[in-house]
């Protein structure tokens, strides 16, 4: 009886893995930097958008690059208070933010990876602190771990701004020479917090460097392309919009990360000494390192699961909307997309 071939998948895991963690290794070699913040975009465990629209795409890919990458790390935990005391709920598991940020943080302990430090972001700025925050600050310190507040003013792009309102806000005590800066889901203020570690760190004399790794979207790829149109579609709750990148008019990049890099720009010329590895930095696309095109093998199938992605998206949100779980802008965006295909 002849052997049938075993079928080759669409997204070549393994080769991804390795290359991203090789990549990432060489940029960080490249700038010889005394401490390398990584922030770690998107899902860590079960990234089934991911996995939806890259067939063989490993679900907890991030966790996979986090643990070769841990030995030498420390890692900072994000949530927004905003997710907090609106109940967010994560789309795919149902539960919110509060609880899948204490299930992650579970989980990835069980899996030899102990997160000491939380920072809850998006504070508000005046009153007294809600009884949801305090609720979710004594789960955290009851786990063993320590919390660290970080106001709403923070996380506002705004490359002119007084650099030194900085000084008050907490600073979370890193020792090892790479920070990762994770979260349960998109919009936490995981940027906001690299910015504030950045100038405390500058401040104290330290010469940092920054990397963004994430998976979507896919800065070789055009904006209308059915995998960055399905990031667009996935996110479209927070208004993300893939765009050219204005400093490198070949690559595709998005609104929040073309704002992000203004910012980091900014806070590079301020500490001027300091500040001299993160200027080498000379795009949004330029800030992360993104090798996931390399790693597919069938093209025609990852657009087509892209495409269906989409769909799946409408379907949810109209459905969302007519049960007052979502607004209608977020329908008629998604509309807007899949008009693109």
């Amino acid at each position: 009886m002849k052997k049938q071939n075993k079928k080759v998948p669409s997204f070549d895991s393994n080769f991804y893995l390795n290359l991203q963690i090789k990549t990432i290794n060489n940029r960080i070699k490249a700038n010889h930097s005394e401490r390398v913040y990584i922030e770690f975009g998107g899902k860590i465990f079960d990234d089934l958008h991911a996995s939806r629209v890259l067939p063989g795409y490993f679900p907890d890919m991030k966790f996979r690059i986090i643990k070769k990458l841990f030995k030498n790390s420390d890692i900072i935990f994000v949530i927004s208070a905003k997710d907090i005391i609106r109940k967010r709920i994560r789309g795919d598991h149902k539960i919110t933010y509060d609880l899948e940020s204490l299930r992650l943080l579970d989980n990835m302990k069980t899996q030899g990876v102990d997160i000491k430090n939380v920072v809850i972001t998006r504070m508000p700025k005046e009153g007294t602190t809600p009884k949801e925050i305090i609720d979710f600050d004594k789960k955290i310190k009851k786990s063993g771990r320590n919390t660290y507040y970080l106001d709403e003013c923070v996380d506002h792009i705004n490359p002119n701004k007084d650099w030194s309102t900085y000084n008050i806000n907490n600073f979370v005590p890193t020792k090892k020479k790479y920070v990762i800066i994770l979260s349960p889901g998109g919009g936490s203020g995981k940027f906001g917090v690299c910015i504030n570690q950045l100038y405390h760190e500058m401040k104290r004399g330290i010469i940092p460097f920054y990397i963004k790794f994430e998976t979507f979207p896919v800065h070789d790829l055009s904006i209308t392309h059915p995998v960055n149109l399905a990031f667009m579609a996935a996110s479209a709750d927070f208004y993300d919009l893939v765009m050219k990148d204005p400093h490198d008019n070949k690559a595709s990049s998005y609104n929040r990360d073309v704002e992000n890099y203004e910012l980091l720009h900014s806070l590079a010329k301020y500490f001027k000494k300091e500040g001299r590895l993160l200027k080498n930095i000379t795009s949004a696309t330029n800030m992360g390192i993104n090798v996931l095109s390399k790693s597919v093998n069938n093209w025609e199938e990852v657009e087509k699961e892209a495409s269906a992605e989409v769909g799946r998206r409408l379907i949810r949100h109209k459905y969302e909307v007519e049960n007052g779980q979502e607004k209608m802008e977020v329908l008629i965006r998604v509309r807007k997309i899949i008009s693109l295909l």
